[in-house]
């Protein structure tokens, strides 16, 4: 029983010099003081990158109908990625599959938003597949960058 006593004891000790310490040793904060910084100037305009991307929009659907190879290399990157649920593909992989589809079905991006962040952006919407007797409809969100003037999607996640 004494061994518990002296180590509470000892805690308890510890526990206010600890607090009396701190008492007396605060940071010294100056609030009054205030700090300012240039911004440069941005060199874009975010409404007209976010024209460029919506301009690339209207056209994916049509690209999409025809099987258009050159397009989606030209605006998916490299290192591009389509990740739909657990299936993750690569650019070259997307494009395959897009030319195994078959013709006769209209396909059209519907964007709900674009979001600049200098030389990246984000799009949410949905693209739309139309055939004779079925509508089908991917949600979908593209991660954009900027590269030169050119804008394309480094990847695509669809809902």
């Amino acid at each position: 029983m004494n061994k518990l006593f002296i180590r509470l004891f000892v805690a308890f000790v510890a526990f206010s010099f600890g607090l009396v310490l701190t008492n007396f040793i605060k940071p010294v904060r100056r609030s009054d003081r205030v700090v300012t910084m240039r911004v440069p100037a941005p060199t874009f305009t975010a409404s007209e990158d976010e024209a460029q991307i919506r301009e690339i929009y209207r056209e994916y659907g049509p690209a999409q109908m025809r099987h258009d190879r050159q397009f989606f290399e030209r605006i998916e990157t490299e290192d591009f990625t389509l990740t739909v649920g657990s299936l993750k593909l690569s650019r070259e992989e997307d494009i395959k599959w897009m030319e195994e589809q078959p013709f006769g079905s209209a396909y059209e991006s519907k964007v709900d938003f674009v979001n600049v962040f200098d030389r990246m952006a984000l799009a949410h919407g949905h693209l739309e597949a139309r055939s004779a007797d079925l509508i089908r409809s991917w949600q979908f969100v593209d991660v954009w960058v900027k590269r030169g003037n050119v804008w394309q999607i480094q990847s695509t996640t669809s809902l």
